[in-house]
């Protein structure tokens, strides 16, 4: 028996969600209004569900979330080297399940006979569209902001049969950002720091720099967290990463420059190798010590994955340590693996804490 079965459950055989909650429906039913805001309507609660498109393992990482994600997801599109790191540590049966190659066709997604598809976006997707035509069901997941992520967390407890679960989990999100907001309650905007958060990649000898979409996760942490994103203005306003020179960056000057450094480069070097430059060293924030790598586990916190919640933390406490005195980060990464996921104290000891990369506390 998989660990998450010892989470607490409820199942209610069917719902209606609607933008405004959950509300009884007929039995064996659900109707769900996805972030596509396309009504999909299912004659029973689905028994193999499937993740593919951009980024399912994020969805995955949710699903198993909750205690029916075990029986139910019988796998997702590997767009990595493995399909995750992380689900294998608490699913015993992650080697049953199935797996699809990268952009899988709908002939193949069909053949293992999903009766929902999970993909994620807020707009309808050709191959989604696709499979709908075949008589197979797809939900559009947003999961870019926190709000979004309340309503899709409630959309899988629908279509899983558990809404009680998914009560637990948007709480467990909102309880620590009620924590943070009432930390920066009356701070200033001049109080906030200017914060320039971005990506490197390799390019050769050369590393390049790209900045967050406005509307996208990376962008939304820092705000939530007390800080200015000082790139806003030449940030893409819907969707991408936007290239940024060094003379930009030298003209913003920013207090904080927090990096989020790609799995494949080492955020150590990429830290040393611009703190050693001179032109990086003229920065405010790096002659402050404020040039940081975005901490990450196996997976970062600077992303849409569920630990989305553990990167504004971070970020909050880094940007206003006087306003969290006693702030353990410790404490919230083992509630996270705990609550969410079930995982054991030894577990988190052993198989979590070890793989946190960067100062974290």
């Amino acid at each position: 028996m998989s660990r998450l079965n010892r989470l607490p459950a409820a199942f209610t055989a069917g719902v209606l969600l609607f933008a405004s909650g959950v509300v009884p429906a007929r039995p064996d039913a659900v109707a769900i209004v996805d972030a596509a805001g396309r009504t999909v309507r299912l004659n029973r609660l689905p028994q193999r569900v499937m993740a593919i498109g951009h980024g399912p393992q994020i969805i995955a990482h949710l699903v198993f979330m909750f205690p029916e994600g075990a029986e139910r997801f019988i796998g997702w599109e590997r767009r990595g080297k493995t399909a995750s790191d992380f689900i294998p540590l608490i699913d015993p049966d992650y080697n049953r399940r199935l797996f699809p190659l990268p952009n899988a066709g709908v002939e193949e997604v069909a053949a293992m006979k999903p009766d929902l598809v999970l993909m994620r976006g807020a707009l309808p997707d050709p191959k989604g569209e696709a499979l709908v035509k075949l008589g197979i069901p797809v939900i559009y997941l947003g999961l870019e902001d926190p709000s979004q992520y309340r309503k899709d967390v409630e959309c899988l407890g629908a279509v899983l049969g558990n809404p009680a679960r998914a009560g637990e989990i948007n709480r467990f999100y909102r309880e620590r950002l009620g924590r943070v907001e009432k930390a920066l309650a009356g701070i200033a905007e001049s109080d906030k720091p200017s914060v320039l958060l971005a990506m490197t990649i390799s390019r050769g000898a050369k590393i390049a720099v790209e900045v967050p979409a406005m509307p996208w996760m990376q962008t939304i942490q820092v705000r939530l967290a007390g800080g200015n994103p000082i790139w806003k203005e030449a940030a893409s306003v819907t969707t991408g990463w936007t290239v940024v020179n060094l003379e930009q960056i030298a003209r913003w000057d920013p207090d904080r420059v927090i990096l989020v450094v790609w799995h494949s480069m080492d955020p150590v070097k990429t830290i040393d190798g611009l703190a050693s430059d001179p032109r990086w060293r003229e920065l405010r924030a790096v002659r402050s010590g404020g040039l940081l790598a975005f901490p990450s586990d196996l997976y970062g916190w600077d992303t849409p994955d569920p630990r989305w919640i553990l990167g504004v933390l971070w970020l909050a406490k880094t940007f206003h340590p006087g306003r969290f005195d006693g702030f353990d980060m410790k404490t919230d990464v083992e509630a996270f693996y705990h609550d969410l996921y079930g995982m054991s104290e030894g577990e988190i000891e052993a198989k979590i804490l070890p793989a946190i990369r960067m100062e974290y506390r």
